[in-house]
């Protein structure tokens, strides 16, 4: 399975510390926040990594061979990182058709296990589901049919519709893979939604029939880093881990 791993956005609500380095290589102990991710996930053997940078991009490249010369790294630069969103990146990925692939943000700060039972669960496509705590207005939120799939993935659903919130983290069948392809190779390039978010095409393909299951991660830490609160937070956390 290969990692599709977005880290081109500036993070501007974290500055003045990411003015001169990507919101992903800012410290969380001992490592930083995309070398916390890369290293968990090449713990589950996940070791082919395709990585769309922009802001900064070549300290990312730089940082990930330099930490992990053994892993297969293709990176590819969003030049348009500051006027497009992480759909537009995904669009530029150059998906792998017909295979399987672990989708995540560069800025995903989570324990092993989160990964542990994502790729344990056995449905095709799936995405992980906070559903413990509160939900916020601002995040990704998920509601699910009688039938248990996912039926809506937006920010702008109301909370009370809401079974939780995406973490940002999903597995997707080759299947699904191919058919993203073109979904979002349209929005973007002929309906111009190059501002959006990802779940928009997602979103698209489950109204059309794709399957997609969430995986309740209960309790287990799973956290976006947006904020210089989130940061602090975060490194409250995770400093023994």
């Amino acid at each position: 399975m290969r990692a599709i791993l977005l880290a081109a956005g500036q993070a501007t609500r974290l500055r003045p510390l990411t003015d001169n380095c990507p919101k992903c290589l800012l410290k969380v102990g001992d490592e930083s926040i995309l070398e916390r991710a890369v290293r968990i996930l090449g713990q589950h053997d996940i070791r082919q990594f395709t990585v769309v940078d922009g802001f900064c991009g070549d300290m990312i490249r730089n940082t990930l061979n330099a930490s992990f010369p053994d892993f297969d790294f293709t990176f590819i630069r969003n030049e348009d990182f500051s006027t497009t969103n992480n759909a537009w990146s995904l669009m530029l990925a150059d998906l792998p058709a017909g295979q399987p692939i672990f989708l995540l943000d560069s800025d995903i700060l989570f324990e092993p296990a989160v990964i542990t039972r994502l790729l344990a669960d056995n449905s095709p496509n799936r995405l992980g589901l906070r559903t413990t705590g509160s939900v916020g207005e601002e995040e990704m939120k998920v509601s699910l049919g009688p039938d248990g799939r996912v039926s809506n993935l937006t920010k702008e659903m109301p909370v009370s519709e809401a079974a939780g919130e995406s973490v940002g983290l999903e597995v997707f069948s080759g299947e699904f893979v191919s058919e993203l392809i073109t979904v979002l190779n349209r929005r973007m390039k002929v309906d111009g939604h190059i501002n959006e978010y990802y779940e928009a095409s997602f979103l698209e393909m489950i109204q059309a029939g794709q399957d997609v299951r969430p995986v309740d991660l209960d309790s287990l830490i799973c956290m976006e880093i947006d904020t210089p609160e989130d940061l602090e937070t975060a490194r409250q956390v995770f400093k023994n881990q």
